[in-house]
């Protein structure tokens, strides 16, 4: 933050970086990769950087899906303490590469700016995306979910936030906005059902305070850890999008023009089985009762699932990962 307010640079997060640059600030331009801000790229398109500083992340697929748009007119400098990350992502384009801890090289640069710069007019401060009204029947859509647990988690309380793979990691990646670092987790590298799951747990109890993890069906159905939850006092909770689908895999190859098989699965009664394991649940089976029912889960002291009805119907914010895929099929003949 110090750096970019003294250089005036315009900075991107991947989303996992989500948080640890202001997401209100008017300097932040937004999220790349899976689930992020779309316009991003049309910014980078507009605005052309000649150079483009690279912090503790290597840009692989959930990054940047190797878009050209990320590349600079000139080059990359790379800051990593592992000279491999350097290039690795965008090889044929021009790198420096600088190994460094991120923290004390971005210590010596800053001091390199006396004053703040005001070389760049500064954007407007980015709004957070406004929730649709509520409707009086059908499923909940994702959107309401989000919004409730962008003021009743994220902005109500201090608890940590697990995206889980699948749709899930999108929906929050796009909506949520942070201000301050180590708020968000999401795994990003292989990508495999199940860690936020099972990571709430450890994280409600090495914390000592609430952790939420929002979750598909099917990852809650992998191994979610309960039992553990209650027999060690953990104060986690589990926001459940419950579609009786694979979601991001069915929307995905509806997008490659296939016919979904393996997706669909039969509806689970979460809040029986939370009991069943001595946890307290509750099920929203319509917009209205979200916010409350999230609002009673933050302020139990048991473990508590809360299983919401989602509208499969509901695209998620996944477009980049669909593009990318139809490419890479392209590139590879396929």
């Amino acid at each position: 933050l110090d750096f970019a307010q003294r250089s005036g640079a315009r900075v991107m997060a991947s989303p996992r970086a989500k948080g640890v640059f202001p997401e209100d600030h008017p300097q932040y331009l937004g999220v790349t990769g899976l689930g992020g801000d779309a316009d991003v790229d049309d910014k980078l398109v507009a605005d052309p950087p000649d150079y483009t500083l690279v912090l503790g992340t290597r840009m692989g697929e959930s990054t940047s899906f190797w878009a050209r748009e990320l590349r600079p007119k000139i080059a990359f400098i790379h800051v990593d303490v592992n000279p491999q990350a350097f290039g690795a992502a965008y090889p044929d384009a021009r790198t420096y590469g600088v190994e460094a801890d991120v923290g004390a090289f971005l210590a010596s640069l800053g001091a390199a700016y006396r004053e703040p710069s005001q070389t760049r007019e500064r954007a407007p401060r980015r709004p957070r995306p406004e929730a649709p009204a509520l409707r009086g029947e059908g499923p909940v859509r994702p959107q309401i979910v989000l919004d409730a647990l962008q003021r009743v988690v994220v902005e109500g309380s201090s608890a940590l936030l697990l995206a889980e793979s699948g749709n899930s990691f999108c929906w929050a990646t796009h909506l949520l906005r942070f201000r301050t670092p180590g708020r968000y987790r999401v795994s990003t590298g292989f990508g495999s059902m199940g860690h936020a799951a099972t990571g709430v747990v450890g994280a409600a109890l090495a914390r000592e305070d609430k952790a939420v993890a929002l979750l598909g069906d099917g990852a809650m159905l992998m191994q979610s850890e309960v039992h553990s939850a209650v027999q060690y006092g953990a104060k986690a909770v589990w926001v459940i999008l419950n579609d009786a689908c694979y979601l991001m895999c069915e929307q995905g190859m509806k997008v490659l023009g296939w016919k979904p098989f393996g997706t669909r699965m039969h509806r689970v009664d979460f809040v029986a089985l939370a009991r069943a394991l001595g946890a307290d649940g509750e099920r929203v089976t319509s917009e209205a009762e979200v916010e409350g029912a999230m609002r009673r889960a933050m302020a139990s002291e048991r473990p508590f699932v809360l299983d919401i009805h989602t509208d499969p119907q509901e695209m998620a914010p996944s477009g980049k990962r669909h593009k990318n895929l139809m490419q890479q099929g392209h590139d590879s003949g396929h």
